[in-house]
């Protein structure tokens, strides 16, 4: 599900002419609605976990998201100094420079909007502060933290006052849908999963869920925030029906698995690789070209992905910081528990 949201991106930022061009443009943003449903089912299933503590929670999601970040907005910025037309669409000054790196709302300077300079960053403003009303919420109660978050966002979501800058990300809609991830993972959890199940085969439910998914995306019912979050909710619940049935040893299932792994990176580094081809080749293209440049993009980004997961996202940086948090917590921990029992 990872793989299929961030190369959906890269296709729908590519901005073509042709069919393939005009229907991904229509419809590629919907991945960033499949991963922030899938980002909460994966963060309902983390906060479950009984060895999870607010600060390894929050320090695991930052040693997570900054390094690669940090590191692509700082290969933007030389890119903009050497290809300014070519990269018109961002733009930075020290005080947004400074917010973009540390994930806090800011105009553009470029006129877009409220983006940081790497544009697809503003996902994971959201996903930052989403993390933050999660681990608050692990801090104050483990046993009910899943609850506590679900009424802080949908607290601010309803009443967080308009017309701020910071209104876009806490007063906004689109926080909610980690919700329907926190819905899933309830439902996957539950026991009326298992009996589901037992009532209907796994391709039965399948069949049904991406059915409604198609309708939806179709845009007979419209194509809204609702209709989005429906879509991708079925989507999600379809693959964790479907998951006893895959088989994870083929070599498809192990790329698949590596590219989720790269997933990102991906996300990451297709802005400025895409930009770099079209610099190279424009975007005037017919649709044969247009495959060939798409198979291209994906081949690079699949291997500059690789590398970034391997040396940016698991590098020292990322490590040093979780072994000085998680490390100090856990020994903490340990004391506390040492003297509880004595």
């Amino acid at each position: 599900m990872v793989v299929y949201h961030h190369y959906m991106q890269i296709f729908y930022n590519f901005e073509s002419k042709t069919l393939i061009g005009s229907i991904v443009s229509t419809r590629g943003s919907f991945g960033v609605d499949l991963f922030f449903i899938l980002s909460g089912l994966v963060m309902y299933l983390v906060a479950k976990n009984t060895g999870t503590t607010a600060t390894s929670f929050f320090v695991k999601r930052v040693t997570r998201v900054i390094p690669a970040y940090w590191f692509y907005t700082s290969i933007l910025i030389v890119l903009l100094f050497l290809y300014p037309e070519e990269l018109w669409l961002t733009s930075f000054n020290g005080e947004t420079l400074i917010k973009s790196y540390f994930l806090v709302p800011s105009q553009n300077p470029s006129g877009i909007g409220i983006f940081p300079v790497l544009t697809v960053g503003w996902t994971l403003i959201l996903e930052m502060v989403f993390y933050t009303i999660l681990a608050i919420s692990i801090g104050l109660s483990k046993k009910h933290s899943i609850l506590i978050c679900s009424f802080i966002v949908v607290f601010l979501s309803l009443s967080f006052p308009e017309g701020n800058i910071y209104s876009t990300v806490l007063g906004g809609s689109q926080i909610c849908q980690f919700l329907f991830g926190f819905a899933i993972g309830f439902y996957f959890k539950s026991d009326g999963f298992q009996k589901i199940n037992r009532l209907f085969s796994s391709y039965m439910q399948a069949l049904v869920l991406l059915s409604v998914c198609l309708i939806l995306l179709s845009g007979v019912l419209g194509f809204g925030l609702v209709q989005k979050t429906i879509a991708a909710s079925c989507i999600v619940l379809s693959c964790l029906v479907l998951d006893s049935k895959i088989s994870y040893s083929s070599w498809i299932a192990k790329f698949l698995i590596k590219s989720g792994d790269y997933s990102y990176s991906i996300y990451l580094s297709h802005v400025l690789v895409l930009g770099f081809l079209l610099h190279l080749a424009g975007n005037d293209f017919n649709i044969f070209q247009e495959v060939g440049i798409l198979l291209t993009l994906t081949v690079i980004i699949h291997y500059v992905s690789s590398f970034s997961y391997k040396y940016i996202e698991n590098g020292s940086f990322s490590r040093f910081l979780k072994r000085i948090f998680i490390h100090n917590n856990t020994v903490k921990n340990m004391k506390v528990n040492v003297v509880n029992k004595w």
